[in-house]
């Protein structure tokens, strides 16, 4: 039986949120988180480990080739980042409740719980400190350094998936859109739109691991605005909601990192300048003009122009962006993790259906949950008034 509790055949069915879950009765207290287009997430209490957990059902893991292949990358590279210290996801467990490779049809997914993302703590629309700012930027670049010195870009990084607690601890939520840097062409639609970095837009295939660095840049914008910097409807007027903030960047730039796509909606002939980043980011203050109730320093805005570099050869890297100046107030180098490149014979395979479903199998059958789980943890969702 693939399953993690103790008690292996103690299965039950229940409906949540328009959608049955079959788990284990060590799962209990269920309800509904989200969903998305690959899978349903719920929180449970596991009563073994006394901890809430989010559990994470696949939707039909095994519809086609290429969404198998999606699982396994899921699974694989979230347990190959799982660690106590990095900022990032941790998977508790994975399990199946089909007892036959012949019957594999259903996976799920058991991850640390975080009660809130980013996204709903922007959206109480309360004026975020300079030194909060700091802190969640510093936490989302220690996570990325540990991902990214494993070899592993992200490549949906959004405020939705970025978990937050009460003590502003941070988490890199969603491992789904993950992939190694291999060098070899890469999916073309990945990140959403409104996060995604320009070279994804002109070139599509060809990108590294700033297209995270970039969207590292966006939430800190939207930190300090409370809204979307570039919120484009399509391709096109995305890249023009880019130019109208970083300005457009000389043809030679574009010619260089642009594989022929059209460049803008007004075909790249109007140069549009840098906005004044000091007047978008810069300190706002009450009506007495002494306190200061949004923005950041000019060290941060030096920052955040960094992030928001056009061309990601001049972008920073992650570990280039920890040693600037604005981070230093939180960093301390010598305690942020990093991990040894994956090695995953299976990276760019071509297995069908019935050969990710094997591989998949097996692995759940050789699954061991990280010794840290049963460390008690302090996952009281945030209160309304925290900053």
């Amino acid at each position: 039986m693939a399953a993690p509790s103790t008690s292996e055949n103690q299965w039950y069915t229940r409906g949540c949120y328009y959608c049955h879950y079959t788990l284990p009765v060590r799962y209990q207290q269920l309800s509904h988180i989200g969903q998305g287009s690959y899978g349903t997430v719920i929180r449970a209490f596991d009563e073994e480990i006394d901890q809430w957990v989010a559990i994470k059902k696949l939707t039909r893991p095994f519809q086609s080739d290429e969404i198998a292949q999606r699982a396994y990358r899921e699974l694989k590279l979230t347990q190959y980042l799982t660690h106590p210290d990095a900022q990032l996801l941790q998977l508790y467990h994975v399990f199946t409740p089909e007892q036959e490779l012949e019957n594999f049809e259903t996976l799920y997914f058991v991850f640390n719980f975080v009660p809130l993302n980013l996204n709903q703590f922007i959206k109480r629309l309360l004026p975020i400190a300079e030194d909060h700012i700091n802190q969640i930027i510093y936490s989302i670049l220690r996570g990325l350094k540990y991902m990214h010195s494993a070899g592993i870009i992200h490549r949906d990084l959004k405020p939705e998936n970025i978990g937050i607690d009460a003590q502003s601890n941070v988490t890199i939520l969603d491992f789904g859109l993950a992939r190694t840097v291999d060098g070899s062409e890469k999916t073309v639609y990945v990140v959403t739109r409104w996060w995604r970095a320009p070279e994804i837009i002109i070139n599509q295939s060809k990108y590294d691991e700033k297209v995270d660095v970039w969207s590292v840049g966006c939430i800190m914008a939207e930190l300090i605005l409370l809204r979307p910097l570039f919120p484009g409807t399509n391709q096109l007027t995305q890249l023009d909601a880019i130019f109208d903030v970083v300005g457009t960047p000389d043809i030679e730039t574009l010619n260089e990192i642009s594989n022929a796509v059209p460049l803008a909606s007004n075909g790249g002939k109007i140069q549009k300048p840098q906005q004044d980043f000091n007047k978008l980011f810069g300190y706002k203050y009450d009506q007495t003009g002494e306190n200061k109730i949004s923005g950041v320093s000019p060290e941060g805005i030096d920052f955040l122009r960094s992030l928001l570099t056009f061309d990601p050869r001049r972008r920073p890297t992650v570990d280039e962006a920890l040693k600037h100046p604005f981070l230093q107030r939180y960093r301390t180098a010598e305690d942020e993790p990093t991990k040894q490149r994956l090695i995953d014979i299976h990276q760019g395979a071509k297995h069908d259906v019935q050969e990710w479903k094997s591989i998949i199998w097996q692995m759940i059958q050789e699954f061991k949950p990280p010794s840290w789980i049963n460390n008690k943890q302090d996952d009281n969702p945030m209160s309304s008034d925290d900053d």
